[in-house]
């Protein structure tokens, strides 16, 4: 019964959290984002960007990948990240590092546009 949410931030891909028994709401912006840890080439320090596909509503990167840990997070800082908890493909903010099972060519899909928050490690 509320009027229109404006969000004036301009292009970006938002995170936006409301409280419904507070009817009060906040958003994120994100420009970009990036696959993080000693999996990918760039360690702790440098994240390997990802691609947005307006198709599919998902971000997506192709990269060697060795045995070890990754996260995801926003616009190369840990403002905003994602781990898996429950090593079950769906990701929590501030999650645990996620493991990548062996060394290889991967196909790595983050996907933030449902309702619980998943990625894919597909070996190419």
């Amino acid at each position: 019964g509320g009027n229109n949410i404006k969000i004036d931030a301009g292009v970006g891909y938002y995170r936006i959290k409301a409280d419904l028994n507070s009817k009060t709401y906040s958003y994120t912006k994100t420009t970009s984002w990036g696959i993080i840890g000693p999996a990918q080439a760039g360690g702790w320090d440098n994240d390997t960007d990802m691609t947005y596909d307006p198709v599919t509503d998902t971000w997506k990167a192709t990269l060697n990948l060795t045995a070890d840990q990754m996260k995801f997070r926003a616009d190369n800082a840990w403002t905003l990240n994602y781990g898996d908890d429950g090593a079950d493909r769906k990701l929590e903010v501030n999650g645990a590092n996620i493991a990548v099972p062996a060394a290889g060519n991967y196909t790595v899909t983050l996907d933030l546009s449902g309702a619980v928050y998943k990625y894919k490690l597909v070996k190419n």
